[in-house]
């Protein structure tokens, strides 16, 4: 597939979104591999680079927009260098497409329809073959047929203490001192890295999560979900108040190995949450599981003392997925919901639980008293719930929570107001979504929009805001929107030594010829004589010297500097060869 095509996005486009510093680093890691498996789900990417971390990168793609979002620190203006690698392995065609979503949406409704209509003894020979043939299903059955009553302690019996006890002394006793030698052994060729040691570091601590999570995959397949959340639960309660564990000499945690410990332990969860969910479960099991649940937090409530540094906290808000993959239908929904009713949770952290169980339960009006309450301080339910005044085409409420989200997450909603309100009637909250994606995205596209909403003195105002701003090429496009071509020089003339000297100049060409055509000159000759040239160099000397052809007044002196160059002595081969695929030589 041609993805440029397809999805209408090219290097250049890159390029203009990322500084010249963060492209090139962007390559570097495109080159060197840095890039792990990329998964395509429609027009949405998804993926991890690797850097001092393992960054997690996305692109979306929305009406010809793309929107990055990488999990780095990175906050200087301009897409990430994680983003450009990504973004250059998506137009090398390096992803895997995933249309499995789709596939399963289509087939659930037409299994729905057929199911229904099939006579009950139709069924019972169907489910009778397929238990025949296999033995985990067969001990699924049987756990699903078993009596509420029945103790089902008899089928192995894990012990939450006693996987909470072994878990934390493993978890205690790593030894990340000699890690130098796991990693060189291990990972880059012998090569090694302070940024990749940390990889190393969390995967030892993952081996640790690993041998509890195979055996709650093997109790999973049999059906006993007990022992699968007595062992969860042990690795819960076992992964809090650990040592501050580290490296002497990388400090790799920095102080924080609880932290560290703690994101794999709630990766390991829910691990565990998305194995459930392909099984089939009693009602009976899942009520004695949300009992068994309740009750560990409610021992550790009555424990717990405020100034005990060693207490155990129970947050259900790490469960989300486990609940979701386990209640599935109204008569565990409604049992779930008294449960957090009654034991009074801190109501945020079980915000994500009740809209789930409101929607199991068809209760809209929960479902809207819950968004209502948390929409304010969580981007996610703001944004679930902006969609659902949408589709009632409840106009008031939508533009009033719309209001409030882009007062709240300005740079996470503005593209979504631009596309979605009425901008004629809400045109105030249009301008200023568009100001702000503008400001922030550096879209031309969007300005040119924006222009026709500003007054003279606005423009003005709103351009010479960016006059000092990192990304000279989008200062100078607004400078190029507004024909205010003696300020594209001036920039021109401050910025000779940019990566992007040939996007500066390239609008005044044949405004300002004589002083183009100087620059370009006085450039290469500097180029051509610095030290340690390469073919890199001549690489980047292209860029400018395609731009002397576009000079009009200039096409003689142009041909002779470039056949001057073409033939310089001493010779040049590289910089002949680069010259050549350009096609910038008339005369050889």
């Amino acid at each position: 597939m041609n993805i440029e095509q397809k999805l209408f996005f090219t290097i250049d486009d890159i390029k203009r979104l990322a500084t010249s510093s963060s492209f090139e680093r962007g390559e570097d890691y495109s080159f060197s591999g840095e890039v792990n498996k990329i998964v395509r789900k429609g027009n949405l990417f998804e993926g991890t680079v690797y850097g001092s971390r393992k960054y997690k990168v996305s692109l979306n793609i929305f009406n010809n927009e793309l929107n990055f979002k990488c999990n780095c620190p990175y906050d200087f203006g301009g897409i990430c260098k994680h983003e450009v690698a990504f973004a250059l392995e998506i137009l090398n065609d390096k992803y895997i497409e995933n249309t499995i979503t789709e596939q399963s949406t289509i087939l659930k409704e037409e299994f729905t329809g057929s199911f229904e209509k099939e006579t009950t003894g139709k069924k019972l020979k169907f489910l009778k073959q397929l238990l025949n043939r296999d033995v985990n299903l067969q001990q699924q059955f049987i756990e699903f047929t078993k009596d509420a009553a029945e103790n089902l302690d008899n089928i192995v019996g894990e012990k939450i203490d006693v996987v909470k006890n072994k878990i934390h002394n493993e978890l205690s006793s790593l030894d990340f001192d000699n890690i130098e030698d796991n990693y060189e052994y291990n990972h880059y060729d012998n090569y090694w890295n302070e940024e990749g040691l940390y990889d190393v570091a969390a995967e030892m601590i993952q081996e640790v999560f690993s041998s509890y999570v195979n055996q709650a995959a093997n109790y999973i397949k049999k059906g006993n979900l007990l022992d699968v959340i007595r062992i969860t639960l042990g690795i819960y309660e076992g992964s809090q108040n650990l040592p501050e564990l580290d490296n002497d000499d990388y400090c790799l945690f920095d102080g924080e190995y609880n932290t560290n410990v703690w994101d794999i332990l709630k990766k390991s969860i829910n691990n565990i949450a998305f194995k459930i969910d392909e099984i089939v479960k009693s009602d009976e099991t899942v009520i004695q599981i949300i009992d068994l649940t309740f009750e560990r937090i409610k021992i550790y409530d009555a424990e717990n003392n405020d100034d005990d540094e060693n207490r155990i906290f129970y947050n259900i808000k790490d469960f989300e997925k486990l609940f979701q993959s386990l209640v599935i239908n109204k008569t565990t929904a409604i049992y779930l919901l008294k449960q957090i009713q009654n034991n009074k949770f801190e109501i945020y952290e079980a915000s994500y639980i009740i809209l789930n169980l409101a929607e199991i339960l068809n209760d809209e009006t929960l479902w809207i008293k819950t968004a209502e309450t948390f929409s304010k301080n969580d981007e996610k339910i703001a944004g679930k719930l902006i969609e659902k005044y949408k589709s009632k085409e409840n106009k008031k409420d939508f533009i009033r929570t719309a209001k409030m989200a882009f007062h709240n997450w300005p740079n996470n909603f503005d593209l979504y107001l631009i596309n979605n309100l009425d901008k004629a009637k809400q045109e105030n909250l249009y301008v200023d979504a568009l100001r702000n994606y503008v400001r922030n995205k550096h879209k031309i596209k969007y300005y040119e929009i924006l222009r026709h909403y500003l007054t003279d003195n606005e423009k003005v105002g709103f351009v010479n805001d960016f006059k000092n701003d990192y990304n000279n090429v989008f200062y100078v496009q607004l400078l190029e929107t507004e024909k205010r071509y003696k300020e594209i020089l001036d920039c021109a003339e401050r910025n000779k030594s940019s990566y992007d000297f040939d996007k500066l100049i390239a609008p005044i060409l044949n405004v300002y010829p004589s002083e183009c055509f100087t620059y370009i000159i006085n450039k290469n000759n500097e180029t051509l004589n610095s030290y340690g040239r390469n073919r890199k160099t001549y690489q980047s000397m292209i860029k400018t010297l395609r731009l002397l052809k576009q000079i009009i007044s200039k096409k003689e002196e142009s041909v002779l500097f470039l056949n001057k160059l073409y033939n310089h002595k001493p010779n040049l081969p590289a910089l002949k060869d680069e010259m050549r695929k350009a096609n910038l030589v008339t005369n050889r």
